[in-house]
């Protein structure tokens, strides 16, 4: 019995550091960045997605919460290998979302700091702006 409570008392310690383990994202070719209800930018040369994925990668590695956290107004970001979706996030200024990709996935969630994802906020601001947002 002793053991059970003692099993049952890991779980929660497994369930936080989950986040910080799930795998680095690779063989990304091409980023689509756009701001809420715009057309998307596409990102497709190596030297611009390689550091995008690089930031992302490094974020990945900061604590997170397994959990979807509802927004208005965000920009999707969806990472590509080929055709094929690998990691699909949603970000405001102060927030960014880790959508699955896979049903039956979990979604996580993170605060972001003002020097965060310099690159992709770039890229962002390179893509028209939305209209229904401020």
């Amino acid at each position: 019995m002793k053991i059970l409570w003692l099993l049952l008392g890991l779980v929660p310690t497994l369930a936080v550091g989950a986040p910080n383990e799930r795998a680095p994202l690779q063989g990304v070719t091409a980023v689509r960045a756009g701001n809420y209800g715009m057309p998307s930018k596409w990102i497709r040369q190596r030297d611009e997605v390689g550091p995008i994925v690089a930031e992302l990668n490094e974020l990945r590695k900061k604590p997170w919460r397994k959990a979807d956290t509802k927004m208005k107004c965000y920009s999707t970001v969806i990472l590509l290998a080929g055709e094929k979706q690998v990691a699909l996030f949603r970000l405001r200024p102060d927030m960014i979302v880790d959508r699955p990709v896979e049903k039956g996935d979990s979604s996580y969630s993170a605060k972001l700091a003002d020097g965060d994802l310099p690159q992709l906020r770039k890229a962002l601001a390179e893509a028209p702006a939305s209209k229904t947002c401020e």
